[in-house]
């Protein structure tokens, strides 16, 4: 049955919301997706504050193209757009998990990262990418490394000194 114009008008509004606010879009095959494990990965979407939406590819070509992306590469198979408004590493790392749990039925092809195309290895570059945390935990190890190691060589040089 095909969708009415004024439904084609709210999933364009919709998807230019989606993409007007977020700091990393993330395009999805679908493809052999059950509809439960779609739940799931939704669900998991729901708990970090990631929008997930489907939409046919004419329309989200035609929304990619009004807000300025230009020439929009041929997106392959079923989409679904992952958007995340916080951190940008937070949706690949989810659909990425999700791939290795699963095994089957849905494939990064691809997204949009600093305002550009970018191909399924770059998402995946940003999917393997430590979380804020984790990141600020490693820097502050390794700020107070030299003053450890100093205050050890200092203790050191004292107890030869006895």
């Amino acid at each position: 049955m095909p969708i009415t114009k004024e439904k084609k008008a709210s999933i364009v509004e919709e998807l230019k919301k989606l993409i007007d606010k977020s700091s990393v879009l993330v395009f999805v095959n679908f493809h052999g997706l059950s509809v439960a494990k779609e739940k799931k990965l939704r669900n998991e979407f729901k708990k970090s504050d990631i929008k997930y939406k489907v939409a046919k590819k004419t329309l989200l070509k035609r929304v990619l193209e009004s807000a300025g992306y230009g020439d929009v590469p041929k997106l392959e198979g079923e989409i679904g757009i992952a958007a995340g408004y916080d951190e940008v590493t937070s949706p690949p790392q989810i659909i990425s998990k999700f791939i290795r749990e699963q095994k089957e039925g849905l494939k990064i092809i691809g997204g949009i990262y600093e305002s550009k195309f970018v191909d399924d290895k770059v998402i995946k570059q940003l999917a393997s990418i430590p979380s804020r945390e984790i990141l600020l935990t490693q820097l502050a190890f390794m700020l107070t490394e030299p003053v450890a190691s100093f205050a050890r060589a200092l203790s050191e040089i004292n107890k030869k000194g006895q």
